[in-house]
C-alpha cells in the first residue's frame, strides 16, 4: 500500500473514531481543536508582557474561522467548564481564555485516540496497515 493510501485509510478511521468521541470521552472533534488551540497559546506572549492566554482573535487566528463562531465555541466550552476567561491587564475590553482542569482532563482524553492510532500503526507491518485502522 503507498504512503498516501496508508494515510487515507488512517485518517478514515480517525474521522470514526472522532465520531463517537463523544459519546465515548465526552468531546467532538471541533471541541478538542479548540482546546488545543487555547492550550498552545497559554504560554505565547502575544500582548507586550502579558502572557496568560489568549485573546478571541488568538483563537480565530489560530483556527482560521470566523470570529462569530469562535465566539460561539467559547461560550460553549466555558458553559461546560472546559475553558474560562479572564480580564486582559492591558485591555479593559478583551479577556484571555485559559483551560481549566475540566479541559486539560477532555484534552488529554482527546488525545489517546490519536495514541491509540499511533500504537496501532506502530505495532503492524507497513503492508497491513488498513487492518491496523480497523483496530482503532
Amino acid at each position: 500500500m503507498t504512503p498516501a493510501r496508508s494515510l487515507e485509510a488512517l485518517h478514515r478511521r480517525l474521522q470514526q473514531a472522532w465520531s463517537n468521541a463523544p459519546a465515548e470521552i465526552g468531546l467532538s472533534y471541533s471541541e478538542f481543536e479548540y482546546l488545543c488551540a487555547v492550550e498552545a497559546q497559554e504560554n505565547v506572549e502575544n500582548h507586550g508582557s502579558d502572557s496568560h492566554g489568549q485573546h478571541l482573535q488568538d483563537v480565530v487566528a489560530a483556527m482560521g474561522v470566523q470570529k462569530a463562531s469562535a465566539s460561539a465555541m467559547v461560550i460553549k466550552l466555558e458553559g461546560r467548564k472546559l475553558v474560562k476567561r479572564v480580564p486582559c491587564r492591558f485591555d479593559a475590553r478583551a479577556q484571555h481564555i485559559l483551560l481549566t482542569p475540566q479541559g486539560r482532563t477532555l484534552l488529554a482524553k482527546g488525545r489517546t485516540i490519536y495514541e491509540r492510532a499511533a500504537a496501532a500503526q506502530e505495532a503492524t507491518p507497513e503492508s497491513d496497515t488498513v487492518r491496523v485502522t480497523k483496530q482503532i
